[in-house]
Order: C-alpha cells, then sequence, then structure tokens
C-alpha cells in the first residue's frame, strides 16, 4: 500500500452504530450547532478555524483537542460530556429537521415534507 494511501485511510471515520468516538463527537457538535443555528462556516469564525476543519471534525476524520472540544461546547451553549456523549436519537433527528424545515417557506417546506414521506416509504417497500 501506498504512504498517500495509508496516511488518507488512517483518517477514514470509522463507519456504523456510532461507537468511533470521533464520528460520535462529530455528529454531537453537528446537533448542537443546528440545533443553535449556526453554519458551519459562523461556528469555524467564533473559534477562529476554517470551515473545512469544523466540517472534517463533524464528519469524524479530524480529532480535534480536549481544549478545542471545551471551546466548542461553550461557543455551542453545551458540555463538554454533551459533546462526547453517546446520544444518537430520533430526538436528535427530529431537531436537525425541525431547524431545517423552520427557515423554508410554507410551500417548500410542504414539498420538502412530502418528498421525504414519498422516499421513506419507497425506501420501506423494497426492504420486505
Amino acid at each position: 500500500m501506498s504512504h498517500f494511501r495509508e496516511e488518507y485511510m488512517s483518517r477514514m471515520p470509522t463507519a456504523g452504530n456510532g461507537t468511533d468516538l470521533g464520528v460520535r463527537i462529530g455528529h454531537n457538535i453537528k446537533v448542537a450547532r443546528a440545533q443553535q443555528g449556526l453554519t458551519q462556516g459562523q461556528l469555524a469564525e467564533a473559534l477562529g478555524i476554517e470551515p473545512v476543519t469544523v466540517s472534517r471534525i463533524e464528519t469524524g476524520t479530524h480529532q480535534p483537542s480536549i481544549s478545542r472540544l471545551q471551546q466548542i461546547a461553550e461557543v455551542l451553549g453545551t458540555s463538554l460530556a454533551g459533546l462526547v456523549a453517546d446520544s444518537r436519537s430520533d430526538s436528535d433527528t427530529n431537531a436537525v429537521l425541525a431547524e431545517v424545515f423552520n427557515d423554508l417557506p410554507v410551500r417548500e417546506r410542504d414539498f420538502l415534507r412530502d418528498f421525504v414521506v414519498t422516499y421513506a416509504r419507497h425506501w420501506k417497500s423494497g426492504q420486505k
């Protein structure tokens, strides 16, 4: 395996059940950021880092230091424990969707809701 590939592969997050700490922290940061109504760029600006770094943290490809996690927690109005907790749940998903839907015009919100319902039904029918 080439050096580049080894370096690249070592940065890949572990997908799956949320047991990988970097992926879990990234997910929790993304949820907290969305609940605060912040973009990745706005969070990056508040932290004094590049937006791509926030993106990498949220996907689990970059694990921030404890001091940076504390800074993120302060900006997002949450605790350090909240950022590392295993809190993936339907309520997290609902909070993110509610935040996204909230700023849309009624017509667009209705369209997106109908699309999601139709897609979910289609996906479920293929799983049987």
